[in-house]
C-alpha cells in the first residue's frame, strides 16, 4: 500500500474516532440504559464530572455492554483507535529513525503490537456481549 493511501486511512480513522467517540460519550451521558440515570454531566465552570441521579448500577452497565448494537460500536471504535494510534507511532518512529531496514522493523513490531491490542480488546467486547462480566 502506498504511503498516501496509508495516510488517507490515518485521516479517515481520525474522523471516525471523532464520530464513534461521540457515540460513546452519548452512551455514558445522555443515552444511558435507565431513564432515571444520566451517568455523567461535565461542568465547564469548575471543570469537574458530576455523577447525577444516584448510583451507577452494575446491571445498567452490563445492559450496555451486552447489547449487540453497542458492542458493534465499541468494536468499530477499537478498530479505528488501534489503526490510528499504531500507524501514528509508526510514522513518528520512522521519521526519528530513518532507513529502510529500521522502517520495516518498526512497521512489523508495531503491527504485531497493534494486533495483540486488537485481539485483547475484541476479547473484552465478546466477553461483554456474552454477559461474562
Amino acid at each position: 500500500m502506498r504511503e498516501s493511501q496509508i495516510m488517507f486511512l490515518q485521516y479517515m480513522t481520525g474522523l471516525l474516532i471523532l464520530v464513534f467517540g461521540s457515540f460513546h460519550f452519548l452512551l455514558i451521558s445522555v443515552l444511558s440504559p435507565s431513564p432515571q440515570k444520566v451517568l455523567y454531566i461535565y461542568s465547564g465552570i469548575n471543570a469537574s464530572h458530576i455523577l447525577v441521579g444516584g448510583t451507577l448500577y452494575y446491571t445498567w452497565v452490563k445492559a450496555v455492554y451486552s447489547s449487540l448494537i453497542w458492542g458493534s460500536v465499541f468494536e468499530l471504535l477499537l478498530t479505528f483507535l488501534v489503526y490510528h494510534v499504531f500507524n501514528g507511532f509508526r510514522v513518528i518512529l520512522s521519521e526519528i529513525i530513518p532507513g529502510g531496514r529500521a522502517e520495516k522493523a518498526i512497521t512489523y513490531i508495531l503491527f504485531i503490537a497493534g494486533l495483540i491490542v486488537f485481539i485483547w480488546g475484541t476479547r473484552t467486547v465478546v466477553i461483554g456481549l456474552g454477559g461474562g462480566f
